[in-house]
């Protein structure tokens, strides 16, 4: 999603509304189910000009991980 696709929904929105990220995820390959997981966005953080991260989880562990990428360090993807 590009920012200007998030600005354009977001706009209208009132400004104290709360931004939840949800996740869907299957429970069985096989089966036809799925999980919905909603959380606050904690943190937002801008690895470069062209990217943006919308953070989520347990506030120490948000902490940690803007500590790190402020620090530098880079995700590990696997």
């Amino acid at each position: 999603m590009r920012i200007s696709e998030l600005i354009d929904i977001l706009q209208d929105k009132p400004k104290d509304a709360d931004v939840e990220i949800a996740f869907v995820t299957p429970v069985d390959d096989d089966a036809n189910e799925i999980v919905v997981n909603h959380f606050e966005v904690a943190a937002i953080f801008s690895p470069s000009e062209d990217s943006v991260l919308l953070i989520s989880g347990d506030d120490d562990d948000v902490d940690e991980l803007v500590d790190a990428l402020e620090a530098g360090n880079e995700l590990d993807n696997d």
